[in-house]
């Protein structure tokens, strides 16, 4: 059966940083300082920016999910600027949060295992029948060879030949770290989600994928304020009429998981409050082009013991 043609587009041609500044003005972008928009289109692009400008235009009247051109009347280039400063700090609180989440688990697997085995990932009694350990362990030794010269690498597969359990989790990433949480032992997950007042390990699972989403699309300085997740947390269990309210499709309920976490991690730390003052940072768009609302705020948080616990 011969595949069917697709009718392709042309590609869009080269333009200079001036010609695409015209475009934007022809557009209907309101552009106050012509200047300061150059230095911006120069320093972060055309084709970046256009993931922050897409929400300013305006609605094909025909087809409601898509998007003309035109911009929505009032849009300006400034409030673009702030959304995409706004986004930016939004990622970096997510690398905070995570990091903090990441070391923990760490710590927290490595202890759990580390009872049966120094070696115990490399067999595969110590895992569910469905792990697919084989294929983890393929990715584990990529990442050791791509942290042979570590200096604690060395001395391991010098001194014993092989890493023990508290220093082969030193080098997974995040998505190799819950892949391996994913595949232990039910019972041993469970000890582990307890920690973090979850129902059980299949709920915390969740949660993992969920995060390594967010923090591949935050490592790779991708757009996060309004991208659909792809894979979506299990909040059944969690108390609080709150978490009934939030999409699992929207960013927003991800930092709540963060938070829910640190509050167990690090119960001093502020990063809960800098996360409440990002949000009064977001932007006052005059045409309510941009809203909260579309990030998956959809409570007064000021009303959450969440995230209110004075």
């Amino acid at each position: 059966m011969k595949a069917e043609k697709i009718n392709m587009k042309q590609q869009k041609i080269w333009k200079s940083f001036h010609e695409q500044l015209e475009i934007l003005k022809n557009r209907g972008l309101m552009i106050e300082d012509e200047r300061k928009a150059l230095g911006y289109l120069k320093a972060i692009g055309y084709y970046r920016l256009s993931g922050y400008l897409y929400s300013f235009r305006q609605f094909d009247p025909n087809n409601y999910k898509s998007r003309l051109d035109n911009f929505i009347p009032n849009s300006r280039f400034e409030d673009v600027k702030q959304l995409y400063i706004f986004d930016k700090k939004l990622r970096q609180l997510a690398l905070d949060a995570l990091e903090r989440i990441e070391i923990a688990l760490r710590t927290n697997i490595t202890y759990t295992l580390g009872q049966y085995d120094p070696l115990v990932y490399q067999k595969s009694q110590y895992f569910e029948a469905h792990f697919k350990h084989e294929n983890w362990l393929a990715k584990f030794q990529n990442l050791v060879e791509r942290e042979s010269e570590n200096s604690f690498v060395k001395h391991h597969l010098q001194h014993y030949g092989d890493l023990p359990i508290w220093a082969a989790c030193e080098v997974l990433d995040f998505g190799t770290m819950s892949m391996l949480y994913k595949g232990m032992q039910s019972k041993d997950k469970d000890r582990i989600a307890k920690i973090y007042h979850l129902k059980d390990g299949k709920h915390l699972q969740t949660h993992l994928h969920a995060f390594n989403f967010i923090r591949n699309v935050s490592a790779h300085h991708s757009r996060l304020w309004n991208k659909p997740v792809i894979f979506k947390a299990n909040l059944k269990g969690l108390k609080g009429n709150q978490w009934k309210l939030l999409n699992v499709a929207q960013p927003f309920v991800y930092f709540c998981l963060m938070k829910r976490m640190l509050d167990v991690i690090c119960p001093n730390s502020t990063w809960g409050e800098r996360f409440l003052a990002l949000l009064n940072e977001f932007p006052q768009v005059e045409n309510q082009a941009v809203r909260l609302e579309q990030m998956g705020v959809v409570t007064d948080l000021t009303r959450w013991q969440l995230w209110n616990k004075s």
